[in-house]
């Protein structure tokens, strides 16, 4: 999938860029990102999250760490950091 459709034109490119955003922020900090604190601090439903998550790991955008166990820990790829760069730039 085109990284335009997922970040710029589709209907939830908005809330996926507020996610990359956060796992930036979680990344940064050290701090494991999972599911239920992403969904928690932008106010979706878990349903809405992981829809939106499964899509960026699927991509290639989100890796997952520790698939198999519980909680599943999320980080950005090199190719989600550079989208979050891009973003970063349009809004200087």
């Amino acid at each position: 999938m085109d990284k335009s459709i997922l970040f710029y034109w589709s209907k939830g490119a908005d809330t996926r860029v507020k996610l990359i955003n956060e796992l930036s922020r979680c990344n940064k900090n050290n701090k494991a990102c999972y599911l239920n604190l992403l969904a928690e601090k932008l106010k979706l439903s878990h349903v809405a999250v992981k829809k939106h998550l499964d899509l960026l790991v699927e991509q290639n955008y989100i890796k997952e760490i520790n698939p198999e166990g519980k909680p599943v820990y999320l980080e950005l790829t090199e190719k989600g950091l550079n989208v979050l760069k891009e973003f970063k730039k349009k809004n200087k």
